[in-house]
């Protein structure tokens, strides 16, 4: 089933900022079969890449000094109350609200992500389909000021660590809208906490595979979690992300 609607609190979109949209277009169109629309409205260079004739992310040009990365978009109900909000709680507000009341923020810790107010932005698609954005997870070097943080911002409940890294679920209103994974030892201390948007894939080993041969970098090879199989990926222009073959 198709998502067409995204309550407050709830992940509803995904942007990748990046020094190079077209180049970025032709990676992530081999990987996940997207073809991409110009977005002329918001400005010389931003897309929005489609699956099947429906909007699945969107890519803008970005550059110094923003890295290239995804941003993950939560929906609030008026984005300049959530951006005061995001202050009071010790956050960082980046940008004015901009076009469909879009608000950029960081949150203490430094992982960036936006505000989107009414789910303007949104995917539409089954989270399940392979080509879909399937959920973002924060990564995180204070699980403790992190489920405050989001738990007084859009009343996130965080559940029970699970073996064998501690990742969490957040829910609202026993919904799962995202996961929160305690810094992996194995990931370098010079990276900073960030919001991670995960993709669904039909195999995770083909997409490695995949984006490997498009010029890409796999980070972590294709791992079991309780989900089902990822492997975390660097695109060529330096952007990071996950892919999950979800378990049957």
């Amino acid at each position: 089933m198709d998502t067409t609607l995204h309550a407050p609190g709830t992940t509803c979109w995904v942007e990748l900022g990046s020094p190079d949209p077209e180049s970025a277009a032709t990676f992530y169109g081999a990987l996940f079969g997207w073809e991409f629309a110009e977005d002329t409205a918001r400005g010389a260079g931003h897309r929005t890449a489609m699956l099947h004739g429906r909007p699945v992310a969107g890519f803008r040009p970005a550059g110094e000094p923003a890295p290239p990365a995804w941003t993950t978009f939560v929906t609030v109900d008026d984005a300049v109350t959530a951006a005061a909000a995001v202050t009071a709680a010790g956050g960082i507000v980046l940008s004015s609200p901009g076009l469909n009341g879009v608000v950029h923020v960081a949150d203490p810790g430094g992982a960036r992500f936006a505000l989107s107010e009414g789910g303007a932005r949104h995917a539409v698609m089954d989270a399940h389909e392979p080509g879909t954005f399937a959920w973002s997870e924060l990564i995180t070097d204070d699980v403790e000021a992190s489920t405050a943080f989001y738990g007084s911002l859009f009343s996130w409940v965080a559940g029970a660590p699970e073996a064998p890294l501690g990742r969490r679920a957040w829910h609202l209103e026993g919904t799962q809208v995202a996961l929160l994974l305690p810094r992996p030892p194995a990931m370098p201390q010079e990276i900073p906490p960030y919001w991670d948007a995960y993709f669904t894939v039909a195999d995770a080993e083909e997409a490695a595979a995949g984006a490997s041969a498009a010029g890409g970098t796999v980070l972590m090879a294709p791992t079991d979690i309780g989900a089902g199989r990822i492997a975390v990926l660097l695109d060529p222009q330096g952007a990071v992300f996950t892919v999950v073959s979800h378990r049957n």
